[in-house]
């Protein structure tokens, strides 16, 4: 009986050390492996830490060139930088307008954004010159001007006031709208046109006769439709997207402003880069950039395509001789401003027209 409750006894010891031992065995890993377990979980968590975020803002619709060229631009910083780099796009203004862009990049809690040339004076009079009413005789010849020593010597005068200028993307070649067909600055005379609140366009309208009317962009068709004002000036873009061309049977081909929008990054969110992300960047803006640049293009051909095949609307295509006229009759804008601006700027963005 005693031999019996020996044996018994030894038996419930033997399972409890059996238990405890494969309990010891189930929860605690093999030799090593916690440490390979723990490395791979650092290497997750640091990986999602490091990747940066980048916030791009603009004040265009979704979809339209420059909104697509940032989508893409998203796309492949993603990619190229293995998602260490990650790319926000913010469209339709839903960060702010132009101003308020401006500043959130100089504060730094904004990493990027595409402002309108005009927002760019208070901080450099270089700007100024892409105001200039038939500045450019064509693309080539705008690009020529905005990727070389003009367009990046105003990138360099902006770094002071806080940014890094990135690319010159494609907005559009301004034309005029009206229910007139115009071919000569003479046909401008007497016309109200709607124009941006901005010096220089209200100038040059006035020089060529019209009166020039600043006015918010959200009240022009009305305003068109009630006949407040004769005529509007916009690139295709805004023509079509705006529907002005139902108020407005004729589209003057003057192409007086190639509309070009800058991306500009946050000098200080742009000192927090390594050298290696900042070479990615520029490497893909300047990929970016010649795709943005052709689909702008295009698109203008579609929407123009569509214009002259509506039936109720006008194409105006003006000559050499008959924008050479233009520019002439506006010389009184550049012998105003040519001091402002430097003469010898002018003449260089000349030479290069007479290249193409």
């Amino acid at each position: 009986m005693k031999r019996s409750k020996i044996i018994s006894l030894l038996a419930l010891v033997m399972t409890f050390v059996v238990i405890f031992t494969a309990c010891g065995s189930s929860t605690g890993p093999k030799a090593g492996t916690e440490s390979k377990a723990g490395t791979e979980s650092k290497a997750d968590t640091g990986a999602k830490t490091k990747a940066i975020k980048i916030k791009v803002a603009h004040v265009s619709q979704s979809d339209v060139p420059i909104d697509k060229a940032m989508k893409k631009f998203s796309e492949i910083i993603a990619e190229k930088s293995g998602g260490t780099m990650e790319v926000e796009v913010y469209p339709n203004s839903a960060l702010g307008g132009n101003r308020e862009l401006l500043e959130q990049l100089q504060l730094g809690s904004l990493e990027m954004a595409i402002s309108s040339v005009a927002f760019l004076s208070g901080f450099t009079d270089s700007t100024a010159i892409l105001d200039l009413p038939y500045l450019f005789k064509n693309n080539e010849a705008a690009e020529a001007v905005l990727d070389g020593e003009i367009g990046q010597g105003i990138f360099k005068q902006l770094e002071p006031s806080g940014f890094i200028g990135l690319g010159w993307l494609a907005t559009g070649w301004r034309h005029v709208t009206a229910n007139k067909e115009i071919r000569k600055p003479e046909d401008m005379k007497g016309l109200k046109i709607r124009v941006m609140d901005n010096p220089m366009h209200i100038e040059h309208f006035n020089t060529l006769g019209a009166s020039a009317i600043p006015m918010a962009f959200s009240e022009v068709f009305t305003a068109l439709q009630q006949k407040t004002i004769d005529c509007q000036e916009n690139p295709y873009a805004n023509i079509k997207g705006s529907r002005f061309y139902e108020v407005q049977k004729y589209i003057i081909k003057t192409g007086h402003i190639y509309d070009t929008s800058p991306l500009l990054a946050s000098q200080k969110f742009w000192d927090s880069l390594t050298d290696e992300q900042k070479t990615l960047i520029t490497d893909t803006m300047k990929e970016v950039l010649s795709w943005e640049r052709e689909v702008s293009a295009k698109d203008e051909l579609t929407i123009e395509d569509e214009f002259k095949a509506n039936g109720e609307n006008v194409v105006v295509e003006l000559t050499d001789e008959e924008r050479a006229a233009f520019r002439k009759a506006a010389k009184p804008v550049y012998d105003k401003y040519q001091d402002k601006i430097g003469k010898e700027l002018i003449s260089k963005v000349d030479e290069i027209n007479a290249k193409y």
